[in-house]
């Protein structure tokens, strides 16, 4: 259990995304669904240098594009659908990770997920809900929500298609809400 003042908690559960990430610092990062940037501009702070992020909402990019030109910050951010088909350009052979934006998208998961595979990322981490590993009153909550309950049961039957290979499923340590605690789901394409 942590004491301690909120701010010191919500920094302490990002240092965990930041660690899982570090090994690819060095590579090009990709964040679907990047709202204002917060994620990728922490990078930025900790010496990730090819990161790029993508949101649907025009608002959040070009408020972010504002804030990345007045700070001098190098990071390119642009609109994207990821239900519609993604520019190959964008995440061919770079790391991409979610943040809780796949909770979005329950009733188009099979179509995000062929757009993701698709656009042939070298591998991708989701910072998502496992629904079916969550308990019942979380499950609850997450279907009068009508949030995502199908990202890992789709990514398992891609796997028994032989399109991806899921390498990891994990709680992360701390969360940022009692109902939605995301896992650490590692996967690439065959």
């Amino acid at each position: 259990m942590f004491k301690g003042l909120w701010s010191e908690y919500v920094v302490k559960y990002h240092e965990q995304i930041y660690s899982i990430l570090e090994q690819y610092k060095n590579e090009s990062i990709v964040e679907l669904g990047c709202g204002l940037g917060h994620n990728l501009i922490q990078f930025l702070h900790r010496g990730f240098h090819d990161i790029s992020g993508y949101d649907v909402s025009d608002n959040a990019i070009k408020l972010v594009r504002k804030y990345c030109l007045e700070k001098g910050h190098q990071i390119k951010f642009d609109i994207v659908d990821l239900t519609k088909s993604l520019p190959e350009q964008i995440i061919k052979d770079k790391i991409v990770f979610t943040h809780a934006c796949l909770e979005q998208l329950k009733n188009f998961m099979p179509r995000v997920l062929q757009n993701i595979i698709d656009g042939k990322p070298k591998l991708v981490i989701n910072f998502e809900i496992d629904y079916d590993s969550s308990p019942f009153l979380v499950k609850q909550y997450f279907d009068a929500r009508d949030y995502q309950n199908n990202l890992v049961r789709e990514l398992k039957r891609l796997e028994k298609q032989g399109v991806l290979h899921i390498d990891s499923i994990s709680k992360l340590p701390l969360c940022l809400s009692p109902y939605n605690r995301p896992s650490t789901i590692i996967w690439r394409c065959k």
